[in-house]
């Protein structure tokens, strides 16, 4: 096991930590500001913001005292003069434990803007702490106690240094979205400019790919995101068309739960008209069912000005591999490249309602082109955002609508 401790300069006195975390924001601003145009017009923003969020998070030590074990026992030479003056030499014993951590070894090294002045015996191995005690033999109660001194001496700086990094953690999402709107926006009026001054623009053979000389402390699990060829600007499905349809659906469910009686006796195919019917009141015949999309033929879809701005997909629940069965051969084999939203409609007729939305929001979670969930009503509405199977740098937005639609109540 490698040691870090002498390398370094010391625990808790290498460099200041309110140093560290100016750098890390630094850092931040000059990664979105060098990230190469092209890709960050092209790559999703919440993955850009993931990726900068994670590189710069920094994630403070807790020490494993259960985990604590002990070290072969050892000896040292001890040299100490007499009253005479003389040079004596005494063997002493050597104890060491060994003190697992998870956390990022570095924070050790920084020094908190709150501190004691001291000399450490303690020594920092990759994933360990090393603590070294040494006197005479049979002083096992002094041992102890400075081992026990020495630990929370550790844990009190290590907090001093958690009170300055959580508010740095803490800003992290904010500042990264805000940093990388603002730099899109600006490429993008740069790319309106030129569609504005009716010049053919010369395009650059090869656009240079940002590499960040930062050296890191720890391996980013996310890699960075990368897309592939040039921006082009489209049209933006307007989220509001989206809410609205989903809206108007959410009125459909209610009113079918209201009159279970009625609902009971209504099919797959039933529920979706009802549904369709709403959907062509709000848009002016905009919604069909059955309609060929993709590869296949998707139950629910609303076009506008010729653009698809809504495909659903219905079932009846029948357990989770369903929903799994419903998601990769029904519905995003039927979204096309353009298709951006979606929702997935399920009508639960027997059952606990409860338990089997928590179990069909975990399996569509769970799903290997989900990304990540984006908000939770309980038993009404949970939003995914889904990644395109087409196309790594599309994402789709997906809202999973549970209806209650039991059968009635048998007569006694």
């Amino acid at each position: 096991m490698r040691d870090m401790s002498f390398a370094r300069g010391g625990l808790f006195g290498q460099r200041e930590l309110r140093e560290v975390l100016n750098a890390e924001m630094a850092g931040l601003q000059k990664a979105v500001l060098g990230w190469n145009a092209e890709e960050l017009l092209q790559t999703p923003e919440a993955d850009v913001v993931d990726y900068l969020v994670e590189k710069h998070f920094l994630t403070c030590p807790q020490l494993d005292r259960d985990g604590i074990h002990q070290l072969p026992v050892s000896e040292t030479t001890v040299k100490f003069q007499d009253i005479a003056g003389r040079t004596i030499q005494r063997q002493a014993t050597v104890m060491t434990i060994a003190v697992p951590f998870r956390g990022e070894s570095r924070i050790f090294f920084l020094r908190p803007s709150r501190h004691r002045l001291r000399q450490w015996t303690t020594e920092v191995k990759e994933n360990e702490l090393h603590i070294r005690w040494s006197g005479e033999t049979g002083a096992h109660e002094a041992a102890r106690r400075y081992f026990d001194e020495e630990l929370d001496d550790i844990e009190r700086h290590l907090g001093w240094a958690l009170a300055q990094v959580t508010p740095h953690n803490e800003q992290l999402r904010d500042l990264s979205s805000s940093l990388v709107q603002k730099r899109r926006a600006k490429l993008l009026s740069d790319r309106n400019m030129e569609e504005a001054l009716g010049f053919p623009v010369r395009r650059r053979e090869s656009s240079p790919v940002y590499a960040t000389a930062i050296n890191r402390r720890k391996i980013i699990s996310r890699p960075r995101p990368e897309a592939k060829g040039p921006f082009k600007p489209e049209p933006v499905l307007a989220l509001d068309d989206y809410e609205e349809v989903l809206k108007v659906i959410g009125h459909i469910r209610d009113g079918l739960e209201r009159i279970p009686a009625t609902a009971a006796k209504l099919g797959e195919e039933d529920i979706r008209n009802q549904i369709l019917i709403g959907l062509n009141a709000t848009f002016e015949g905009q919604a069909a069912g059955e309609v060929f999309n993709g590869n296949g033929k998707t139950d629910i879809l609303v076009r506008e000005d010729g653009r698809n701005i809504f495909i659903a997909e219905c079932k009846i629940w029948s357990g989770p591999k369903a929903i799994t069965d419903a998601l990769d051969e029904q519905l995003l084999r039927y979204l096309v490249w353009r298709d951006t939203k979606a929702a997935f409609l399920l009508f639960i007729k027997e059952g606990n309602p409860s338990e089997i939305i928590r179990k069909a929001a975990e399996r569509i979670g769970e799903h290997p082109q989900c990304k990540r969930l984006l908000s939770s009503e309980e038993n009404e509405r949970h939003d995914f955002v889904f990644q395109s199977t087409n196309d790594s740098t599309r994402e789709i937005r997906l809202a999973f609508i549970p209806f209650v639609l039991p059968g009635p109540t048998p007569r006694q």
